[in-house]
């Protein structure tokens, strides 16, 4: 596996900030992030550091009537406050998964709940939807388009989820709060009912329960002058007669689109959580040759994309859009820049 021939200079970083707690890096860098995406200095510091040029960087997909300014996203999961916002386009992101949101506040799982595998480029995580709440997330997305810095078809999409402590018979009722606050701010929205750090959350996987969450969302949305778009994020372990019974009712599910895959779950370090990058092999490629095989709807393929041809392997297989996050942190801020060479035949 391997991303830019020569990392340069995040080389030596990342041997340096790969000694300390891989969470307590990451708020280090999303700090880092805020603040430069918040000044004109700041955004041209980010465009030096990524080699980033934005019109280059432009490179736009249409799905339905929304147009993304190119077709590499952020995953959900790295920016959860909706804080990044305006950095991620002068770091060459086509458009950004805001999210876990839930719509009250809570602090996660107990900490450490991060953890890094090098030897396979990957990630273990057991977050647990740490969230500031709807309100606080919608805030931060309120500020980032208010600001006017945000480039042509720059796209923000919200995922969202329920509380831990929410019952599965009560969970509509908690996405459906949860999107309230989101009226004219998402250009999408994600059903999240397949992350492995929330007890119980995969069983919503089922026609009944989608269709519910599916339907309250919706009906939150019944005055909203704009209905974006709600696609559904499915777990990589969904296969078999359970997923033909979920794409046999896609029609009924009042989907608009798939976003294929979250995290694989599984243990280590002495607690459950859910694997990225590497460590899930093929599983994203092949759930979107599943899904594409019988659905015509849009699809955001994500999960184990660590290298330039794995881009173009998913569009070439059916993806609409990708999302990567994993690979960003292994391969630095210039990594993004050279998945868009794809897009211009530009050699690595």
């Amino acid at each position: 596996m391997t991303g830019p021939s020569d990392l340069g200079f995040w080389g030596f970083v990342r041997g340096l900030v790969f000694l300390f707690d891989a969470e307590s890096v990451h708020h280090f860098f999303a700090k880092k992030l805020r603040f430069l995406g918040s000044n004109a200095f700041g955004r041209w510091c980010l465009r030096r550091i990524s080699g980033t040029n934005l019109a280059k960087a432009r490179h736009p997909v249409n799905i339905g009537t929304l147009t993304f300014r190119n077709p590499i996203g952020l995953a959900a999961g790295f920016d959860k406050e909706g804080t990044m916002i305006l950095a991620l386009p002068h770091l060459g992101f086509g458009y950004v998964e805001v999210g876990t949101v839930t719509p009250r506040p809570q602090p996660g799982n107990a900490k450490p709940r991060l953890f890094r595998d090098a030897d396979r480029f990957s990630l273990f995580n057991r977050m647990g939807f740490n969230s500031p709440g709807a309100e606080e997330v919608a805030k931060n997305v309120t500020q980032a388009r208010a600001s006017g810095c945000l480039p042509e078809d720059f796209r923000i999409g919200i995922n969202l989820g329920k509380n831990k402590t929410t019952s599965a018979e009560d969970a509509p009722a908690d996405y459906g709060l949860a999107v309230r606050p989101f009226d004219g701010l998402a250009d999408y929205l994600v059903v999240n009912v397949s992350s492995p750090n929330t007890p119980g959350l995969r069983e919503l996987q089922t026609v009944e329960s989608i269709t519910k969450i599916v339907g309250a969302i919706r009906a939150e949305m019944t005055n909203w002058k704009a209905k974006p778009p709600i696609y559904l994020k499915l777990a990589p372990e969904v296969r078999g007669e359970t997923l033909e019974h979920i794409l046999a009712a896609e029609k009924n599910l009042g989907i608009d689109g798939w976003v294929l895959t979250n995290t694989l779950g599984g243990y280590w370090k002495g607690g459950k959580g859910g694997w990225s990058g590497g460590a899930l092999g093929t599983l994203g490629r092949d759930c979107l040759e599943r899904v594409r095989g019988r659905s015509r709807l849009p699809i955001l393929s994500v999960g184990g994309i660590l290298e330039r041809r794995e881009v173009e392997t998913r569009l070439a297989r059916g993806a609409n859009l990708v999302q990567v996050y994993t690979g960003w942190i292994y391969f630095g801020p210039r990594w993004i820049a050279h998945l868009l060479k794809a897009f211009t035949g530009e050699k690595t």
